[in-house]
């Protein structure tokens, strides 16, 4: 009577814990399935928008069911529907039972959806690309493929009945940036010379524009980094305040008695004025010698084949700014235009990724920061540290978009390399997080650097999974599309 009694418990008991086993079963199933179908509905969300649901089917059929094959609902039905811009991946199936059969249950039902909505938001994107003279070669031809690869994906997800609901834009920099030489005459262009640092490399004030007319040479396009605190800031550039004015680049005549000068391509002095004055940087900062017959040819460099062109645009060899633009013809165009030359300044070149996106930029103006639909993202590649290189002339360094190292524009004279480094650096610091606390994200790849660390571009990208540090530049392509997947991720409503 006691077996009995026992064994009559015991059914109950048993069914019990097999409705546990079996449901806490459904729930892991439960929840491996959410998993499938909100990684299928984000898959599809980033596919063109021509993609025909036939298509749209199949690929969330084999994500899923592929997702699930090794689960405790292997077999399952994928449901894939489409209105609109909101695509809703739904799987249905069973779990199979165990000890809740004896009640004649042979499997628990598993239902689950999940909801993406393609292209949700408008995206503006600075490329910022390293364009120095250690990217000659290889590391530029890669990067090429990358970025050309990298539009490429982002304008196929781009929907044609919202044609502007992608602007890129191309920031090629060195030791300075080109915004074109068909804005000489822009409002934001201090062609009057008003700016305190316009005149810094020259004994008495000077106009640049007009020494270049002078010259009989065209401005490149090519602009000098703004003194501090602009230096590190959107400001808008306004006359009233001169030095929110971009000044023209000009890379002055070196002196004929310095002979270690780097880009010496006039007589400092005409006829023999000049014989007795014997200081190297009074020679150089002569206004009167701009004009004068002698220059040297205009194809002749300094330091060999790779050196920088003699004249007042020495350095100024890269690519113009492309800025924002709807257009995937200009971008890839202008990405594969890029030409190498010049020393790393990061914040010189970042500054500008931030000038194309800001709503008060100097150039095509990005969205306001208040407008909602609209992410905003840097990517930021380089493949060197911050530099201020040395010479052995009387300036101790060559001329760049901060002028000479004497010129103090970012806060250090020092003859040091390591001091002016960490100089840029803390600058660069400061940049990122101003630019951060707009709201834009920023990515930053490093690139075969073995020398110094990655914690300036680690501290600067907007979160940790932002930060790439490329071993091999063949592997380039593999970070943008990275960035690229990230990017779509954060654009799509789930």
């Amino acid at each position: 009577m006691v077996v009995l009694t026992f064994a009559l418990a015991l059914i109950p008991m048993l069914m019990l814990g097999g409705v546990v086993i079996d449901y806490g079963a459904n729930l892991n199933a439960r929840q491996q399935a959410q998993n499938a179908v909100d990684a299928a509905a984000l898959a599809l969300a980033k596919l063109p928008p021509a993609t025909t649901d036939a298509v749209l089917s199949d690929k969330a059929s084999r994500q899923v069911t592929a997702a699930m094959a090794k689960t405790q609902a292997p077999a399952v039905t994928v449901l894939t529907a489409r209105s609109g811009d909101t695509i809703t991946v739904t799987v249905n199936g069973t779990t199979p039972t165990t000890l809740t059969r004896l009640a004649g249950f042979t499997g628990l039902p598993l239902a689950v959806s999940g909801t993406s909505r393609r292209g949700s938001g408008n995206l503006e994107i600075a490329l910022v690309l390293d364009n120095t003279g250690s990217m000659r070669g290889t590391k530029l031809t890669n990067l090429k493929a990358a970025a050309q690869d990298l539009v490429t994906s982002l304008f196929a997800q781009v929907d044609p009945a919202k044609p502007n609901s992608l602007r890129m834009a191309v920031v090629p920099f060195s030791m300075t940036v080109n915004v074109g030489p068909a804005n000489a005459g822009a409002s934001w262009i201090d062609k009057d010379g008003l700016a305190s640092y316009h005149s810094q490399i020259f004994a008495t004030k000077a106009n640049r524009l007009a020494l270049f007319g002078k010259l009989g040479v065209a401005w490149g396009g090519c602009v000098e980094g703004r003194p501090m605190p602009y230096d590190v800031s959107e400001t808008a550039a306004v006359p009233g305040t001169p030095d929110t004015l971009f000044v023209p680049y000009f890379a002055p005549d070196e002196s004929d008695y310095d002979g270690n000068a780097v880009n010496d391509y006039l007589w400092d002095y005409p006829l023999l004025g000049g014989l007795l004055v014997l200081d190297n940087r009074v020679r150089q900062g002569q206004v009167a010698k701009y004009g004068t017959a002698y220059k040297v040819s205009k194809t002749d460099r300094s330091g060999g084949p790779n050196g920088y062109l003699y004249g007042p645009n020495a350095g100024c060899e890269l690519q113009p700014i492309t800025p924002l633009t709807t257009s995937q013809a200009t971008l890839t165009s202008a990405v594969s235009a890029l030409t190498v030359s010049g020393d790393t300044n990061i914040p010189l070149g970042l500054v500008w990724g931030w000038h194309v996106l800001s709503p008060i930029g100097p150039l095509v103006k990005g969205v306001d920061y208040t407008d909602q639909t609209t992410r905003k993202f840097v990517v930021l590649m380089t493949d060197g540290q911050n530099q201020i290189s040395s010479t052995a002339s009387d300036n101790a360094s060559f001329y760049s978009g901060i002028g000479y190292v004497w010129a103090n524009r970012i806060g250090t004279v020092s003859a040091d390399q390591a001091t002016r480094t960490r100089t840029l650096d803390g600058r660069l610091a400061t940049l990122c997080s101003n630019m951060k606390a707009t709201g834009i994200q920023i990515f930053t790849v490093r690139v075969e650097v073995t020398d110094g660390t990655s914690d300036i571009l680690q501290a600067c990208a907007t979160n940790p999974s932002m930060f790439f540090d490329v071993a091999d530049s063949s592997n380039l392509s593999a970070a943008f599309r990275a960035i690229g997947a990230q990017i779509s991720e954060l654009r799509i409503a789930r």
